[in-house]
């Protein structure tokens, strides 16, 4: 009997995960509010309270937050099992079909995704104004939103996220107004092998990555693991979202080595924007192009789209597996439970800094387009069906695409 049960609270929470991964369109300041409608709200897996501070907690992490907040709600309800099997049925949707694009170039041009700015635009707009609404009300909670909207919107440091972090977690600590349940649980023993392995993944990939490089003949057997090192690396440092990830693979990817043009990297993020799921999927499309580009075949591609998925979100995965147990038993102490707050306030603030950046670049970029007006009206419509909530987000993306094609 015990069996049957937990094989139906597997089913039921692949089910729930692989559909968030077909209709979660635009980013984690969507994601968030959509985890709380399908998981608390409709399936009843958890409690919203609870998510958030799971999301909270999976802010501190380097690594794609709503990916890792589902995996820790999956390893909550039924252990590292349970959190794979989510993290798969989260990821594999939209991994597959960004796949496809990246396999089958001709698909789609970047012309019919010319109106994908315009749509993301809105999105963060209207992702502002759902993500404050689930800030915890306190004065110290919506000065910390605000302040690091305008602060990390201005300094452009990757630095700049963990510190506020930090920050946010503080204030919210001394002076947040979130009545706190005394529980102390002892720590006990700690389970260290999780963060051994992943420690030991990047330095064994790097050292086979650098000594096969240096001899001529095995230089087709390096350049995949390289590119693995180089994906587990973005994955294992990347705070503050897709996007934080999307600048370091320009940087990576086109300037630093260059592998793809700049002109494939934006087509791989527009692609991302119009797609379901993390945008953290970003890397299963430049992996699979810088694969082509270094002359592999078809099958050597699709191996890029794998190297692509697996070594960005295995760091995070491997990082809930070792962190969240040692979290059920930190979050119980008053200075941790009212920090969470803060926390939260903060990664909502990053957010605002995107929406800010985001909207400026559109704003700006305006001038220059040649169809201006349909661009206002993408946007506008956008906005309108949104925050209607009578039309669901990849309706609004399905409009977005369509626009680009008619008039490509």
């Amino acid at each position: 009997m015990g069996s049957k049960i937990r094989k139906i609270k597997l089913w039921h929470f692949f089910k729930a995960s692989f559909l968030l991964g077909c209709t979660a369109f635009g980013g984690p300041q969507i994601h968030i509010p959509l985890f709380i409608k399908r998981l608390t709200q409709e399936k009843k897996f958890i409690e919203a309270e609870d998510l958030l501070d799971i999301n909270a907690f999976c802010n501190i992490l380097p690594g794609p937050s709503t990916t890792q907040t589902l995996a820790a709600v999956g390893f909550k309800l039924g252990g590292p099992r349970l959190a794979f099997i989510g993290l798969l049925a989260w990821i594999l949707p939209g991994a597959v079909l960004v796949s496809v694009f990246a396999l089958i170039p001709g698909i789609l041009s970047s012309s019919h995704f010319q109106f994908i700015p315009a749509m993301t635009a809105a999105f963060f707009v209207f992702s502002i104004y759902k993500m404050v609404g689930l800030v915890r009300k306190d004065t110290v909670n919506y000065i910390l939103v605000f302040a690091l909207t305008v602060l990390t919107f201005l300094v452009k440091s990757p630095a700049i996220f963990p510190i506020a972090i930090v920050v946010g977690g503080f204030l919210s600590a001394q002076f947040g107004s979130r009545k706190f349940i005394p529980n102390y649980k002892p720590l006990g023993s700690v389970n260290w092998s999780n963060l051994v392995l992943f420690i030991i993944i990047i330095g064994l990939v790097a050292l086979a990555g650098f000594l096969l490089s240096l001899n001529e003949t095995t230089l087709g057997v390096s350049k995949p693991i390289i590119l693995f090192e180089n994906t587990y690396r973005m994955g294992s440092l990347t705070f503050g979202g897709g996007n934080s990830l999307a600048a370091m693979a320009i940087e990576q990817y086109v300037y630093h080595k260059p592998r793809m043009t700049l002109e494939e990297m934006n087509m791989g993020i527009g692609i991302v924007q119009g797609i379901p799921g993390p945008n953290f999927n970003l890397s299963t499309f430049i992996n699979a192009v810088s694969m082509r580009n270094l002359g592999y075949n078809v099958w050597g591609q699709l191996g890029g789209c794998i190297i692509g998925m697996v070594a960005v979100f295995l760091p995070g995965l491997l990082l809930i597996f070792f962190g969240y147990p040692l979290w059920q038993k930190f979050k119980t102490y008053p200075i941790v439970q009212r920090s969470l707050d803060g926390i939260f306030a903060a990664s909502v603030g990053f957010i605002g800094s995107a929406a800010l950046l985001i909207n400026r670049n559109f704003i700006m970029e305006l001038a220059s387009k040649e169809f201006f007006m349909a661009d206002v009206g993408i946007y506008s419509l956008s906005l309108l069906l949104l925050f209607s909530q009578k039309v669901s987000p990849p309706i609004v993306v399905i409009v977005a695409v369509l626009a680009g094609m008619v008039i490509a």
